[in-house]
């Protein structure tokens, strides 16, 4: 089953990617760093991340 993700921009927060998954922002920050999921699924401006909604469907659809 895919996860869709609604964003009308192409990004979306860290910790509204990790509230669509139910899983707490820490989780998704420790996957990040561990390189469970690509580098290439995030975009950071500032000190800001954000999930590429895009790539990160890509990636899902990939991997289920």
């Amino acid at each position: 089953m895919a996860t869709q993700i609604n964003n009308t921009f192409g990004i979306i927060s860290l910790k509204d990617f990790a509230k669509q998954l139910g899983k707490p922002e820490s989780t998704v920050r420790t996957w990040k760093r561990r390189g469970n999921i690509p580098k290439s699924c995030f975009l950071i401006i500032g000190s800001t991340v954000f999930v590429r909604v895009e790539e990160i469907q890509q990636w899902i659809e990939k991997t289920a």
